[in-house]
Formats: C-alpha cells, sequence, structure tokens
C-alpha cells in the first residue's frame, strides 16, 4: 500500500504487481493510474466515492484510453492483507449517495494505492494574517509566485488548487524565477 504522491516520486522503485487499486478520483488518481500502467501493471481500477469525480475530464479520458477501469459508488472501509474492502453506494435518481448497501465488497489486488484529499490544507493561511486567501482557499501569489508577504512564494496545488504533476512543477519553475529575480540573482 502507498500514498499516491509518495508513489509518484518514484515509480519505478516500487514493484506494483500486475492488479492496482487506486482509491480516490481526482488528477493525483489519474497519473498514478496512468503510471501504474506504464510501469507493468495489466489492471489498474480506480475507485470513486459517488458519481462526481475531481480529476479534469482530460485526465479520466487519459487515464481510460490508457486502459484504466473507473468504478463508481465506492467507498472504501478498510484495507486488508488482500486489497481494499467497500461499501456499494445507493444513488438516488439524481445520482446522489442516498445510503450504502450492507454487504462488504472485498477486491483482491497486488497493490493498493491511495489518491484521496490530496489537496492543499490551509492552516498556514488562516494563522498567518500577511498570506491572503482567495474565495476558494487558495493562496494570492503575483505573475512571479510571490505572496502578499514579500520575500515568500507558494505554487502548485495551495496556489492552482488539485492539478496535475505538470501544472505544479510549472508554477514551482515560476516561482523559482521569481525568487531569483527577488533576490537579484
Amino acid at each position: 500500500m502507498f500514498f499516491g504522491i509518495d508513489y509518484l516520486v518514484d515509480p519505478s522503485s516500487v514493484a506494483i504487481g500486475q492488479s492496482v487499486a487506486v482509491i480516490g478520483a481526482g488528477n493525483v488518481a489519474m497519473d498514478v493510474a496512468r503510471t501504474a500502467l506504464r510501469q507493468g501493471a495489466r489492471n489498474v481500477t480506480i475507485y470513486a466515492r459517488s458519481k462526481h469525480v475531481s480529476a479534469s475530464s482530460d485526465e479520466v479520458e487519459f487515464a481510460q484510453l490508457d486502459g484504466a477501469e473507473l468504478v463508481y459508488g465506492k467507498a472504501i472501509q478498510e484495507i486488508d492483507g488482500n486489497g481494499p474492502v467497500f461499501r456499494t453506494a445507493i444513488f438516488d435518481e439524481g445520482d446522489a449517495v442516498v445510503g450504502y448497501e450492507d454487504e462488504l465488497d472485498h477486491v483482491s489486488c497486488d497493490t493498493v494505492v491511495i489518491a484521496a484529499s490530496q489537496q492543499a490544507k490551509d492552516k498556514l493561511v488562516l494563522t498567518t494574517d500577511a498570506l491572503v486567501a482567495n474565495d476558494r482557499g487558495l493562496l494570492e501569489v503575483d505573475e512571479n509566485g510571490m505572496t502578499m508577504m514579500p520575500g515568500v512564494f507558494a505554487a502548485g496545488d495551495v496556489v492552482s488548487g488539485p492539478s496535475t504533476v505538470v501544472h505544479a512543477v510549472a508554477g514551482a519553475n515560476r516561482a523559482v524565477a521569481g525568487i531569483m529575480s527577488y533576490l537579484g540573482i
């Protein structure tokens, strides 16, 4: 079992086996699924709690085109020695979850990757007066990645919200250039 971000740091160092269960349906989950397939997994299943996914539609489409399966309505209960154990959601006519089936669904797999709730926490923003957050709770930065606190720079999910690793790296590159300029280097 791995956490999504930890797995993505160095996926080639992990022997994931043939069957992978990805818990969560955001952009990190899609990155994990596609990477696992590229690393040799034959069956990768992404489990979403509801019928709504937070990943961009492009990321979902790319993961499915690469061969990942997306299963909706699976709320994780535990992970045992064989894999994840879910409760299956019951949906109303508007696709809202109205309850869960009593019977547990045990899924057998080689590897479980948890890629749920991989979003930035706002504790620093809430406890530092000079840092300003927008109405979405994201840090406000200028075009160079500097926050409203001079000399403090930010990038990635805390600035743009959950997105792809590529977007986070682009933001980090922009912030590094801003830092260099700020320091006169």
